[in-house]
């Protein structure tokens, strides 16, 4: 396996029709069966529940999430997360892989993403995942502007304790 990976076009195109025509709200990317080449599995318009159902339990996966949610005032406010998804015991090579698959990701994507990593569905409690999109705009001062700084998810609670699975879809 090269450090090098490859990010598909059609994975650039994705990112540009969840982020201008919010036709969908989630894109799961995948590595190649060589590990060298990034390229998307699924465009979708997903619910909460839908995307943990979506997320292979065994095999890592990139995926790009608007995540809708309320501020504190009230104020609908959406953010687009790049999470990591490596779950435990995963091989080395494969790890390895997806940390330069989401690195040549984040420099082929136009935008500043906030990037989460998981390793089991405790870390995508929608609660925390709000958490973390506002935390990362607070800390950096003004929101929106994550430049690929990765955030690490607190392990704490547990999943399934009432995680809203309210739908994430658009209107038109």
């Amino acid at each position: 396996m090269s450090n090098h990976i490859s990010v598909d076009d059609t994975c650039v195109s994705a990112f540009w029709e969840l982020k201008g025509k919010r036709e969908v709200n989630t894109v799961l990317y995948r590595l190649s069966d060589a590990l060298d080449t990034c390229v998307v599995e699924r465009r979708a318009n997903l619910t909460h529940d839908e995307l943990l159902s979506a997320l292979p339990a065994h095999d890592p996966r990139l995926v790009l999430l608007d995540l809708a949610f309320a501020s504190v005032d009230g104020a609908r406010r959406n953010k687009i997360l790049l999470i990591s998804w490596v779950p435990r015991g995963i091989t080395p090579q494969h790890e390895a892989a997806y940390a330069h698959g989401r690195a040549a990701l984040l420099r082929r994507l136009d935008g500043s993403l906030l990037t989460v990593r998981a390793t089991d569905s405790a870390d995508l409690e929608y609660h925390r995942l709000v958490s973390e999109a506002q935390a990362g705009a607070r800390v950096r001062g003004r929101s929106g502007s994550v430049s690929g700084s990765t955030v690490p998810v607190a392990r704490t609670g547990a999943f399934g304790d009432g995680t809203p699975s309210a739908s994430r879809r658009r209107s038109a």
